[in-house]
């Protein structure tokens, strides 16, 4: 198998995180993760995405009426318990007729649970890669801003900067949404103009320190589209 292909180690990663990789596959990609970057990036990418999903979607807890309706269904019994433990046959049979109810009112719970639609919150993000197809930058849009983390293939530059920008539909002119970290995360503010409908393009460009000097990329070295899912 040829674990220098980006798109084999993407598709392996997000099995991985899922849980649908398993057996020997799941045990080779393990071994993988521990010498291969690409996996560990591809990995950590796949579980802050899926992470993300999971904490949008808010549990619902039965309405009052749900509950009266399990009640009107099922034949409540009293069923007595003594202050010394018993090991007769009669509390045998007790212990067991209560397993039974509460499987009966789990199962009628969710028989009538109404099922309502969850609005699920859209994820929005983006991932710069170089010419090996090794990630750089994973971008995470949040409601006020924009979580960034550097990959560890990433070897900066120390006399430059990296810039972020930009590119809206309709207009010429990249808008600069701030300097991308060269290490661990940064969280940058949302652009007032910064709407994923309308973006047709994000880059990011090489910068003397302290960013672009007229506002313009100076040299655009990356380019990547924002993945609305």
């Amino acid at each position: 198998m040829n674990y220098e292909n980006q798109t084999l180690i993407d598709m392996l990663a997000a099995e991985y995180v899922l849980g649908t990789l398993r057996g020997s596959a799941r045990d080779r990609f393990t071994r993988l993760m521990l010498t291969s970057t690409r996996a560990r990036e591809a990995t950590w990418m796949w579980e802050q995405h899926l992470n993300n999903l999971a904490s949008s979607i808010e549990s619902v807890p039965p309405d009052e009426h749900v509950w009266q309706k399990i009640v009107s269904r099922i034949d409540p019994q009293v069923i007595p318990i003594t202050s010394k433990p018993n090991k007769s046959k009669s509390s045998i049979l007790q212990a067991w007729s209560l397993i039974a109810t509460a499987a009966c009112i789990v199962l009628a719970l969710i028989i009538w649970q109404p099922q309502e639609i969850t609005k699920v919150k859209s994820e929005q993000i983006a991932l710069f890669k170089n010419e090996a197809e090794q990630p750089l930058w994973f971008i995470d849009v949040k409601d006020e801003n924009l979580s960034i983390r550097a990959a560890t293939a990433l070897v900066p530059r120390t006399d430059k900067d990296y810039e972020l920008w930009m590119i809206l539909k309709g207009k010429d002119a990249p808008v600069s949404l701030g300097l991308l970290p060269k290490s661990g995360t940064l969280e940058l503010s949302k652009h007032i103009e910064f709407d994923a409908t309308e973006i047709s393009l994000l880059a990011i460009s090489l910068e003397p320190l302290g960013g672009s000097p007229n506002g313009s990329p100076t040299e655009v070295l990356f380019t990547t589209e924002l993945i609305i899912l």
